[in-house]
């Protein structure tokens, strides 16, 4: 196969794990949805397990990084948060998303079973960690932010945030429930935050990213 082939394979396998899970789903599950051959599987990717890890890598670097683009840039501060989590919620809510998300369900299904997948898992997590600190850094030298906030403290919080919304997304939670969720999310940070008005969903001009006036 040509790179654009197991390209397209990969997402065909991505979307069977992220709808069965890990654990659910088989060689022949897998066989059945891409059109690969069992000897394919094995030749490429060594195992069931080598196929979902590259299927862990292709969907990092193809869904999450369109996630964290607002949180990408150096100067991302208390605005950008409110646009990143905004931006999950519309992921969130759209109907073929409510499987939630394949890392976040990776991480509590398989990561504590096998190490290989733990680190590739712990690798997103910690990038998320750190760009949302380095947000919660410049807003707090932007005075955004209380100058006594222990940005590691809401750091923290953001992540796990992000973890229960995704876990919130694969249930049969309505989609009132999601946005009331990253409503009160962004109603902390505007608790830290001394100045600012309300931080809101859809509270930007269509097109016009959350600090654009900065």
């Amino acid at each position: 196969m040509g790179r654009v082939s197991v390209d397209d394979r990969l997402d065909q396998a991505m979307r069977v794990f992220w709808e069965r899970g890990y654990w659910d789903t088989s060689i022949d599950h897998l066989i059945a949805r891409t059109g690969l051959h069992r000897a394919e599987v094995y030749a490429k990717f060594g195992s069931k397990r080598g196929l979902f890890e590259a299927t862990l890598r292709r969907y990092r670097g193809k869904v999450i990084a369109v996630l964290l683009e607002p949180l990408r840039r150096p100067d991302a501060a208390l605005a950008d948060i409110a646009r990143f989590f905004s931006g999950i919620h519309d992921a969130a809510v759209e109907p073929e998303r409510r499987l939630g998300c394949l890392m976040i369900s990776t991480a509590s299904e398989v990561s504590p079973h096998v190490p290989s997948v733990a680190r590739i898992v712990s690798n997103y997590l910690d990038e998320l960690r750190a760009l949302l600190r380095r947000a919660c850094v410049n807003a707090r030298k932007r005075r955004e932010l209380r100058s006594n906030t222990d940005v590691d403290q809401v750091a923290d919080y953001l992540v796990g945030s992000v973890l229960g919304l995704w876990v919130l997304a694969r249930s049969p939670a309505p989609d009132t429930v999601l946005r009331h969720y990253v409503e009160g999310v962004l109603a902390s940070l505007h608790g830290w935050d001394p100045k600012r008005g309300d931080l809101r969903l859809g509270d930007r001009a269509p097109g016009k990213p959350r600090g654009a006036d900065r």
